[in-house]
């Protein structure tokens, strides 16, 4: 996500956004809004990523802004982008443009924390996400219904899909297609439908359920190929470590972010091989007596906010990952 504004003695001339992939950058967009004309001398250019020096899907950025005189850029901070990483503010610099970086870095590597891990470590960000009763389970014991068990309110809900519509995956174990039979689906808002994926290595999930059955996108980790459903599948031979091998996958993909909704096993994995960024917590206000644990995540608490009657916190795996104060706008997760 990237945002260029034109400024001149306190006045903004232009702003542009880069909108989708193969489109123009945010830099094309603000120029092209300001039009042809020659750009005051001592106007100001200011981006939250640095501009690219490079032939890909568009020109370089770096050209444009020397070819039509813009003589100050201040930028947030590199891109880690191995095609770029730098080149674009030497080029800059190389013909006498004014560069400042690192104005509001941490704010705009918090925007951008999705592509950065990305780019950065090669995997998907990963956010994990489960509803826990107030005496810290996931579910209630005895169940026969293939249902989950209701634990979280209805406002809860409503953002849970409004957060499936924000990653580009979402992930859940076979024993959670066993056991609630998911769409996992965005239904509550209006937003893209994420990638579904199942990692079912014993081969649990039933093939009447939803996720093989609806038509929509689903890939499927397992250790045997199941001829009993008709979605892509990933074989993973059984003494591999499958949680490096799925997020390679989707990496492969340019798959940027995965939700995980799974049960205690799968939450459980990812929080011993510390491949997560970030955990959301929904607590609600009732009991269960018992059932299954929920899992503890030893993060950074970053906010812990209600939601209707219930709690919802939220948790970093390290402090690089924090959320700066003044990033806050009108939702915590933003």
């Amino acid at each position: 996500m990237v945002g260029a504004v034109l400024v001149h003695e306190g006045r903004i001339l232009a702003e542009g956004w880069h909108h989708r992939p193969g489109t123009g950058h945010a830099e094309v967009q603000c120029l092209n809004a300001f039009g042809g004309g020659p750009l005051p001398t001592d106007a100001t250019l200011y981006v939250n990523l640095e501009p690219c020096a490079h032939h890909g899907r568009t020109p370089p950025c770096a050209d444009l802004l020397i070819a039509r005189g813009v003589r100050h850029v201040v930028i947030a901070h590199e891109d880690p982008f191995p095609a770029v990483a730098g080149r674009g503010i030497a080029r800059l610099r190389a013909a006498g443009v004014h560069v400042e970086v690192g104005v509001m870095a941490n704010e705009a590597r918090w925007m951008n924390r999705r592509f950065l891990t990305s780019v950065e470590q090669q995997r998907p960000y990963v956010v994990l996400k489960w509803a826990r009763s107030v005496d810290g389970l996931l579910d209630q014991a005895g169940r026969r219904e293939r249902a989950g068990t209701a634990i979280s309110s209805a406002e809860s809900n409503v953002l849970v899909h409004r957060w499936r519509s924000e990653e580009q995956a979402i992930l859940v174990g076979g024993n959670t297609v066993l056991r609630d039979d998911p769409s996992l689906t965005v239904r509550h808002v209006i937003g893209r439908q994420p990638l579904r994926v199942v990692l079912d290595r014993s081969g649990v999930a039933p093939a009447d359920s939803v996720v093989f059955m609806d038509g929509g996108m689903t890939l499927l980790f397992t250790d045997r190929y199941r001829s009993d459903v008709q979605v892509e599948q990933n074989i993973v031979a059984r003494g591999d470590e499958v949680l490096p091998i799925l997020l390679r996958e989707l990496h492969k993909r340019d798959v940027r972010s995965l939700l995980v909704e799974g049960g205690a096993r799968l939450h459980g994995a990812f929080l011993a091989s510390s491949l997560w960024d970030e955990a959301r917590i929904i607590e609600a206000p009732i009991a269960l007596g018992s059932g299954t644990e929920a899992p503890a995540a030893h993060g950074i608490l970053q906010s812990d906010i209600p939601v209707g009657a219930d709690h919802i916190r939220t948790y970093v795996r390290s402090a690089e990952l924090r959320r700066p104060v003044t990033a806050t706008l009108s939702d915590p997760w933003c």
